[in-house]
């Protein structure tokens, strides 16, 4: 912890722009996927299926704005969103040298891995 000269502990506000960012960006594309997949559907664009775990058809469906994959793409961002904004939340903890927050910060993300893995391979 940082300390004044007369040896005060001293507040470090925590920068939260790049968690903020990480946040908006993924609800954006989330919901844009959102969109796109009820408007591809609405419009009647061919509609094929797949399994979510099949990259490249789910890349190959994204292109040709198959609702499905859209739809995939949507789910797959709203899972990883909340992953991704722990790891800029540790880093920008980090810049201030908040070790408990990081550690919290990454234990929470071990926590949601091993939840996605034991959903993924039960």
């Amino acid at each position: 912890m940082r300390r004044a000269p007369d040896g005060t502990p001293l507040r470090v506000a925590a920068p939260r722009r790049l968690t903020s960012a990480v946040l908006s960006v993924g609800v954006a594309i989330s919901a844009a996927c959102f969109a796109l997949a009820g408007l591809a559907e609405l419009i009647g664009i061919d509609r094929r299926e797949a399994a979510m775990t099949d990259i490249s058809a789910l890349i190959e469906g994204t292109l040709a704005l198959d609702p499905w994959a859209l739809a995939s793409l949507g789910t797959y961002m709203v899972i990883l969103t909340p992953a991704m904004a722990l790891l800029a939340t540790a880093r920008e903890y980090a810049s201030i040298s908040d070790r408990r927050t990081v550690l919290l910060a990454v234990a929470v993300l071990a926590v949601l891995a091993v939840s996605v893995l034991v959903a993924v391979f039960h």
